[in-house]
C-alpha cells in the first residue's frame, strides 16, 4: 500500500544486526538503531568487545542506553559501564530501574562500584543500596522498590492524580497498591475499577483487601516464580515482617528467573558451569566443566574396575562384551529419563512433603515394567543373531534389574539433594551414569558367569 513504511525502514532486524561487519559499526543508523528492540541490540552487543559495545552505544540516548544495558548479562553490562567516561556512566545508570541497577552495581569491582555510588543522587543511591543488603536468588534481590502506591483515605481524584505522575515515569502499571499512613499494605485497586468510580469516592470503598501472592523480601525467588504463576498476576507485592510494602517484583523479572533457573538446572545436569555462557572466555568454560569430568572419569574408572574383576569370563566367552554396554546404556537412559522428570517437577514445586515414598515406588514400578518389556524385545534379538537361549534370559533378567535401579536412582539422588538442601540438578547425571554403568556391568556379568560358564 502507498504511503506504508517497511519494518525494516524504522529499525533494524536481529539477523541484521547480528550479520553486521564489524568494521563498518560507524555506518549503524542511530534513528533505526534506537527503535530496535533493546533485547535485539543487547544480543548483538554481547557478541562484540567492550569498546565495540561502548562505540555502538554512544549511538544511544542514555535513557536507550540504559534499557539496552539492563536487558544484558550484569557482568557485561558491568564491563561496559566501567569503561565508559564516568559522567555518562552514572547518567546512565541513573536510568535503570532500581533492581536493574542493583544487579550491575553488583557485578562492578569494589573500587569502581563505590565511586558509581558517590556519583549518583540520594534517592536512586539510596533505593540501590536497599537492594543491594538483600541475598540476590530471594524476592528482596529481584524486587524493585518504585512502586504505584495510593493512600486508603485518598479519593479516586487524588488517587489518579498521583498514580498518573508515577506512570509517566514508569512503563509497568497494572493496578495501584493500596497503603495506609504507616506504609502498611491494606489492598490492591484495578486501573479499570480505578477509571470507573466516582471521583469524590474513597480509596478505601473501592479497593480489594483479599490480596493474592504476596510475598516476604527473603523468599527464594524460585518460589515467587511459582506463586505469581499459581495466582496469574503481573506484579507480586513484597512486605516486610510488619506487613509494610517495600517493593514490588513484575512479571519480566520473573520470566528473568524462570529462564535462568531452567538453563542452569539443564546445564548443571550435564556438568556444565550453572552460568556458563556460549561465548563465555575459554579458560573460564574449562575451570566450569573440569572438575566436573574429573569426577565422571572418576566414575568411569570404578565401573571399570567391576569389568576387570570378570576379564576372565569375557575372555571364554567374548559375546559378553559386546553386549554389557548396551545392559547399561538401556539403564542410563532410563535413569535420565525419571532424573528430568523429578527434577523439572522439584523446580515447579510439584513435589510437597510425604510425596518421596510414592515417588519411588511408581519410578521403581516403570523401571521394572520398561525392563521387562525391553528385556524382551532385547531377548529376541540375542536369539535372532544366534545366542544361546541361556543369554537371552540373562539379558532380560539384567535389562529388568538395571532398568528398574536406573529409574529408581534416577528419583532418588534429586530428592536426596533436596533434603540435604542442595541443588537437585548438580552432579545427580554423573552419579546415575556410575550407578547404572557400575550396576549394569556387575548384574550382567554376574550373571553371565553363573549361568554361562
Amino acid at each position: 500500500m502507498e504511503g506504508t513504511i517497511e519494518r525494516d525502514d524504522l529499525s533494524y532486524s536481529h539477523e541484521e544486526l547480528m550479520d553486521w561487519p564489524r568494521e563498518e559499526f560507524a555506518n549503524l543508523n542511530a534513528v533505526r538503531l534506537g527503535a530496535t528492540s533493546a533485547f535485539t541490540v543487547a544480543q548483538f552487543l554481547e557478541r562484540l568487545d567492550v569498546e565495540d559495545r561502548r562505540d555502538v552505544l554512544r549511538q544511544l540516548s542514555t535513557e536507550r542506553a540504559a534499557e539496552v544495558l539492563s536487558e544484558m548479562d550484569e557482568e557485561d553490562a558491568a564491563e561496559v559501564l566501567t569503561e565508559m567516561r564516568f559522567p555518562r556512566a552514572i547518567r546512565i545508570l541513573d536510568d535503570f530501574e532500581p533492581d536493574d541497577a542493583a544487579d550491575v552495581v553488583a557485578e562492578l569491582e569494589p573500587d569502581v562500584r563505590d565511586r558509581m555510588m558517590a556519583g549518583l543522587e540520594g534517592e536512586s543511591r539510596s533505593s540501590i543500596e536497599a537492594l543491594l543488603a538483600y541475598d540476590p536468588d530471594t524476592a528482596g534481590g529481584i524486587m524493585t522498590t518504585e512502586v504505584d502506591t495510593a493512600h486508603e483515605d485518598m479519593t479516586v481524584d487524588e488517587a489518579t492524580s498521583v498514580i498518573r505522575e508515577f506512570a509517566d515515569k514508569h512503563e509497568d502499571l497494572h493496578y495501584v497498591y493500596v497503603i495506609n499512613r504507616e506504609h502498611q499494605l491494606k489492598g490492591t485497586v484495578s486501573l479499570r475499577k480505578l477509571i470507573q468510580s466516582s471521583p469524590n469516592q474513597k480509596i478505601s470503598a473501592i479497593m480489594r483487601t483479599d490480596i493474592q501472592g504476596v510475598c516476604t523480601p527473603d523468599m527464594d525467588k524460585e518460589q515467587v516464580a511459582l506463586l505469581m504463576a499459581e495466582y496469574n498476576l503481573p506484579d507480586i507485592a513484597v512486605v516486610d515482617k510488619d506487613e509494610v510494602l517495600i517493593g514490588v517484583i513484575t512479571h519480566d523479572d520473573v520470566l528473568d528467573v524462570i529462564q535462568e533457573e531452567a538453563t542452569e538446572d539443564i546445564q548443571k545436569l550435564a556438568g556444565a558451569g550453572a552460568d556458563e555462557d556460549i561465548h563465555d572466555d575459554i579458560l573460564f568454560s574449562i575451570r566450569s566443566r573440569g572438575p566436573w569430568l574429573a569426577v565422571n572419569l572418576a566414575t568411569a574408572f570404578m565401573a571399570a574396575l567391576v569389568v576387570k574383576q570378570f576379564v576372565h569370563q569375557i575372555e571364554m566367552l567374548p559375546i559378553l562384551a559386546a553386549i554389557m554396554p548396551i545392559i547399561a546404556g538401556v539403564g542410563g537412559n532410563s535413569g535420565q529419563q525419571s532424573l528430568a522428570i523429578t527434577i523439572r517437577s522439584i523446580a515447579l514445586g510439584q513435589i510437597k512433603d510425604g510425596d518421596s515414598m510414592n515417588i519411588l515406588f511408581r519410578q521403581a514400578a516403570i523401571g521394572l515394567i520398561n525392563g521387562l518389556l525391553i528385556g524382551l524385545l532385547a531377548a529376541i534379538m540375542v536369539a535372532f543373531f544366534g545366542g544361546p537361549i541361556r543369554l537371552s534370559v540373562i539379558v532380560l533378567a539384567a535389562m529388568v534389574i538395571n532398568l528398574a535401579v536406573g529409574c529408581l536412582t534416577g528419583a532418588l539422588v534429586p530428592l536426596l539433594f533436596l533434603k540435604l538442601k542442595q541443588d537437585p540438578a548438580q552432579v545427580s547425571s554423573i552419579l546415575l551414569t556410575f550407578v547404572t554403568d557400575t550396576g549394569g556391568f556387575f548384574v550382567f556379568l554376574t550373571l553371565g558367569s553363573i549361568f554361562l560358564l
